[in-house]
């Protein structure tokens, strides 16, 4: 099965984001948190193990409900992106 990624990722991106953050130390980690901008309208939450899954598909099940019902939505055609290695 073909991996699919964002458009403007690729394979090389993702593995120098991993690199990244099994290469920090917590230290570096917990800076990195208190010194990121603000993110209007999200929050961070801890979240039993048990409940990802659920909380992952009611994520997606928003996002999808979102995008559908945005005015003019239904007439636009998915377009893909050939993403270029940077």
């Amino acid at each position: 099965m073909k991996q699919e990624f964002p458009p403007g990722w690729n394979e090389k991106k993702v593995l120098a984001v991993i690199a990244h953050y099994d290469q920090q130390t917590e230290e570096e980690g917990a800076t990195e948190i208190e010194t990121a901008p603000d993110a209007s309208g999200e929050t961070w939450m801890s979240v039993p193990v048990e409940l990802v899954g659920t909380v992952t598909r009611l994520i997606e099940d928003h996002v999808k409900h979102d995008s559908a019902t945005r005015p003019g939505n239904h007439k636009k055609k998915a377009r893909t992106r050939k993403s270029r290695s940077k």
